[in-house]
C-alpha cells in the first residue's frame, strides 16, 4: 500500500512505501525513524526537479550497518530521487547547535513515516541561529557578487545568477524574522517572505518584489544590472542588520 503524504505523486509515494518496507527489512530494530522532510513536507514538491528528502535515523551508523540499508536506499534514489540524511539519535542535538536553521526548518516541516518523532523536542540557541543566519548571508553575498563578475555583459548568465539567490535569500530572510520575533506571511512563498522583511529590515521593498517576479518570470524585461545592484545591496544591508544585533547585546 503507498504512503499517504498530500501532494506526493503515485510513484513518489509508491517509492516511500516500498523504502519504508526494505528499511525495515535491511536494518531491523537498528533503524529508529525514517522522516520526509523539504518540499515534500512543505507541499511545494515540483515531479522532475524537487529531490524527496528523507532522514534516516539509525542506533548504529556503522560501515556494516550502512551497507546494509544501501541498496534500499540505491533503489529509491534511481526511481524517485530520495535524497537520505544518515543521523543517530546522539547526532541530532550536535548538528543543530551547527546546523541551527536548517534542523529548525525539519522541525517545522517533517513528516514521520517510522518510529518516534527525533525532531519533536528540538529547540536551539538563539545565538547559534544568529550566527548562521549571519553566514549564510555573507555566503550568499559573495556567492552573488563572484557570479556577476563571471556573468558581466551576458544577460542570460546574469539572469540565472540574480534569480537563483531568490529562494535561498527568502529562507534566510525567513529565519531573521523568526530571530527576531517579527510576523512572518502566511504562504511561505518568497513574494510574501520579501514583503515582510523588507518591512522589519529596512529593506528597498521594490528591489525584493522584482527579484519574485523575475524568478517566476525569467523572460520578463528587467534591467539587470540595476537588480543586481539593488540585491546585493539589500543582502548586505540584511547581513549588517544581523551584526548589529550582537553589538546591542554586549
Amino acid at each position: 500500500m503507498a504512503t499517504s503524504i498530500p501532494g506526493a505523486p503515485p510513484a513518489v509515494a509508491a517509492a516511500l512505501s516500498r523504502l519504508q518496507e526494505e528499511l525495515r527489512a535491511a536494518a531491523g530494530a537498528n533503524l529508529a525513524a525514517l522522516v520526509v522532510y523539504g518540499g515534500l513536507a512543505r507541499g511545494r514538491f515540483r515531479p522532475g526537479r524537487s529531490d524527496v528528502n528523507v532522514v534516516v535515523v539509525l542506533r548504529d551508523a556503522s560501515a556494516v550497518s550502512l551497507a546494509a540499508i544501501a541498496p534500499a536506499l540505491q533503489a529509491a534514489w534511481r526511481t524517485a530521487a530520495v535524497e537520505p540524511m544518515i543521523l543517530t539519535p546522539a547526532e541530532i542535538g550536535p548538528a543543530v547547535d551547527v546546523f541551527p536553521t536548517k534542523f529548525l526548518d525539519i522541525k517545522r516541516h517533517h513528516l514521520v513515516l517510522v518510529g518516534d518523532d527525533p525532531f519533536a523536542s528540538l529547540d536551539a540557541s538563539p545565538e547559534h541561529v544568529r550566527l548562521r543566519v549571519k553566514q549564510e548571508l555573507h555566503n550568499l553575498l559573495m556567492r552573488l557578487r563572484r557570479r556577476y563578475l563571471a556573468a558581466a555583459g551576458d544577460r542570460a548568465e546574469l539572469m540565472l545568477a540574480v534569480a537563483d539567490v531568490t529562494r535561498p535569500l527568502a529562507l534566510v530572510l525567513a529565519d531573521l524574522l523568526r530571530l527576531t520575533g517579527k510576523e512572518e506571511p502566511a504562504d511561505d512563498r518568497s513574494a510574501g517572505i520579501f514583503e515582510a522583511a523588507a518591512a522589519a529590515f529596512g529593506l528597498e521593498c521594490a528591489v525584493l518584489a522584482r527579484l519574485a517576479a523575475l524568478r517566476q518570470d525569467p523572460g520578463r524585461s528587467e534591467d539587470l544590472d540595476g537588480l543586481s545592484g539593488g540585491v546585493l545591496k539589500a543582502i548586505a544591508t540584511a547581513a549588517e542588520f544581523v551584526d548589529r544585533m550582537k553589538e546591542a547585546k554586549t
